[in-house]
């Protein structure tokens, strides 16, 4: 009989972090959605109820948990409290993970732990917490902020620069993505508009592509574009069908056919799918 192999301790503590590290980002991100588009500090002042305008206490500002204890409400003044809340703190743990799962092996792999995973781990969560902004901004206003959008092609860069040989997307790579990202969706902008007369694509969702294509190489944008504009043609057509006397009263619409969405939840949506899915992907589409 063979003896009992011990359960290291390192990888479950390592995935718990991840979870944590992600719940508290998207407790900030909740932040930054609601205030950026209003032109206000994302660091000042400190959280506080849209009611009845009172400080949130630390202990009421636990990401998932404090809304669960809370029943949904603020402790000062009983408002009911979004469950978007909850739901983007738990979905960006969530992402947490699992863009981390990959690398804990390599991360725990030496001691001291080396630092080109521990870069590429850090990496590409900030560019998925980046992008779960701008879905959620973009969902909201039709807006891609800049201040989000417009340093992603030269971080992507610098990651691959640095750690591009461990992630398997080099310098060369990302420069042509980010160029064909943003110049390609820039050529389909032009090409709609003459030939419709109306924009089909935002600017915005141009610079959110470039970055895209920065962290993701050039290979994965066709996988990309393609994604995002099947899921979004897909939740339009449900849209439409569950939706349609609503949304025509509510936006003055004479026909569903005017009816616009935004692009970047789409394309977040599939950058995403790629970064997670990509190392079974590639081979299939000759990466």
């Amino acid at each position: 009989m063979s003896p009992e192999v011990p359960l290291q301790p390192e990888p479950i503590i390592a995935a718990v972090f991840a979870l944590v590290w992600g719940s508290l980002w998207g407790s900030f991100l909740n932040v930054v959605v609601y205030r950026l588009p209003a032109g206000l500090s994302v660091v000042r002042p400190r959280s506080r109820c849209p009611q009845c305008l009172t400080p949130i206490a630390s202990w009421h500002n636990i990401p998932v948990l404090s809304w669960l204890l809370l029943r949904g409400r603020c402790a000062a003044c009983q408002a009911p409290i979004a469950v978007r809340y909850p739901a983007v703190e738990s979905t960006v743990a969530a992402l947490s993970l699992a863009v981390a799962t990959p690398w804990l092996p390599l991360c725990l792999a030496s001691e001291p732990v080396g630092w080109q995973p521990v870069l590429a781990l850090l990496g590409e969560q900030l560019f998925v917490f980046v992008w779960v902004a701008i879905a959620l901004i973009d969902a909201d206003t039709f807006v891609v902020p800049d201040v989000l959008s417009l340093p992603l092609p030269l971080l992507g860069l610098a990651l691959a620069a640095l750690v591009g040989d461990l992630r398997g997307v080099t310098w060369q790579q990302s420069g042509a993505g980010a160029l064909v990202g943003g110049g390609g969706l820039l050529l389909v902008q032009w090409l709609y508009g003459r030939l419709t007369g109306r924009e089909g694509l935002g600017t915005g969702d141009i610079k959110l592509l470039g970055g895209i294509g920065a962290l993701l190489g050039l290979v994965a944008l066709p996988a990309v574009v393609l994604a995002a504009a099947v899921q979004g043609l897909l939740f339009a057509a449900a849209f439409a069908v569950l939706q349609r006397g609503k949304a025509l009263q509510d936006r003055g619409l004479q026909s569903i056919r005017h009816l616009a969405l935004p692009f970047g939840p789409f394309l977040v949506l599939a950058a995403v799918q790629w970064l997670l899915l990509h190392r079974w992907l590639a081979p299939l589409l000759g990466g």
